[in-house]
């Protein structure tokens, strides 16, 4: 059982998860709507995307250093006020028409948010070994109600200025960025400053070379890869096949929803099974949620479905390899593994949404999805080889 401070500092965490997270998925749910309508080459209409996750790759490095220096508190109060700057150039770009400064508003979004990934690490710290899944699963249950807040308060915000659409979306941002200063204010962690690990840091060489690191790793990557690949082009995907706008937000809502429902679990079928097979069962359900989407072009039939098992998929691959990972280095390496693995995660899942755009624009939402078959094979792959060798090894 873990202590009360322990469940107090979950519960906050999972606050600010549900209120980062819906700001992401608002920016999720129009930057590519907004990105098409200001940009003169449509093949460009999710670099404002692109743009983001780029930042968010930039900003894992300067964020570690920051929160070793000054405090997990400091460093999440410094995301939430660089993402609020964002959302201020957000109203800028839609107010003056302006398809690069809505590329530096989603960046500076995204820097903000590559700290707020950092809240599942915040909860593995602050609980004991034996509650460090159940930890960062129930933290990350907290996305879920960033499915009803995010695109539903994109769509309700979408027409507050009359004349200038999508201008009330980056002011509700504000908002939200707002709220998430003051529950960040409300944390209790563990001060993990010039604290003195009994297991002295090996060589970086060395913990990065474990093969259970780089599975790690690679999982996480292209598992939140995929997931952002296919986000990015479905409300493009949606509005060209005649659906509505509040469409594209109700199929986002229920991405997200699969995003972070299974928070309620994941980290009970991590105990049970162990973090591989939750990884591989979310590589599986990528594969069926691309057999859907291929399957024909009805909103709930073929966009619901497949979207929604995109979500869950995602679940199990990034809660599985952050769990995976934080089981493969000790306490003293903490930070610089960490910042190696958000780096590629987020490096990655820029490439994913930038390569977005350009197929959807170049070859459609069909080629899109076999596109994104690749990626989830090498990580069953990958992680069925490990897991075989591991067993051999043992025996």
């Amino acid at each position: 059982m873990s202590s009360p401070e322990v469940r107090r500092n979950i519960m906050i965490l999972s606050l600010c998860v549900a209120l980062s997270a819906s700001a992401m998925s608002l920016i999720f749910t129009v930057a590519a709507v907004i990105g098409f309508s200001l940009a003169s080459d449509k093949s460009l209409s999710t670099l404002p995307v692109a743009f983001m996750m780029i930042a968010m790759m930039a900003m894992t490095a300067p964020s570690a250093v920051v929160m070793a220096k000054m405090g997990r508190k400091f460093g999440f109060w410094m995301g939430a006020t660089i993402a609020m700057m964002g959302a201020v150039s957000g109203m800028g770009a839609v107010y003056y028409a302006n398809f690069w400064l809505l590329c530096v508003a989603c960046a500076c979004i995204g820097a903000g948010n590559a700290i707020a990934m950092q809240y599942r690490f915040a909860a593995a710290e602050a609980a004991p070994a034996e509650f460090r899944a159940r930890a960062i699963s129930y933290t990350m249950l907290g996305g879920l109600a960033s499915a009803f807040i995010g695109p539903n308060l994109a769509s309700f915000a979408r027409d507050w200025f009359e004349t200038i659409p999508f201008l009330g979306t980056f002011v509700a941002l504000i908002g939200l960025q707002f709220l998430l200063v003051i529950a960040i204010g409300q944390l209790r962690l563990p001060d993990m400053r010039g604290h003195k690990h009994p297991e002295p840091a090996r060589p970086l060489s060395t913990v990065m070379g474990q093969p259970a690191v780089i599975v790690a790793i690679i999982a996480g990557a292209l598992g939140y890869a995929v997931m952002s690949f296919v986000m990015t082009a479905t409300p493009l995907a949606i509005l060209d096949c005649d659906y509505a706008f509040g469409d594209a937000a109700f199929i986002i809502q229920w991405h997200v929803v699969g995003m972070y429902a299974p928070g309620f679990f994941t980290g009970n079928l991590i105990k049970r099974f162990g973090a591989l097979k939750v990884i591989q069962a979310g590589a599986i359900l990528n594969f069926a949620c691309l057999a859907v989407g291929l399957a024909g072009q009805d909103l709930i039939g073929n966009f619901w479905v497949s979207l929604v098992l995109l979500g869950v998929g995602w679940n199990f691959m990034f809660v599985g390899a952050t769990t995976f990972l934080t089981e493969n280095y000790r306490p003293s390496e903490q930070a610089r593994v960490q910042a190696i693995n958000e780096f590629c995660v987020f490096g990655t899942v820029a490439i994913a949404s930038l390569s977005a755009g350009t197929i959807y624009a170049g070859s459609g939402w069909g080629t899109l999805l076999y596109s994104a078959a690749l990626p989830v094979g090498l990580v069953l792959l990958i992680v069925a080889t490990f897991a075989i060798r591991r067993k051999a090894q043992a025996a």
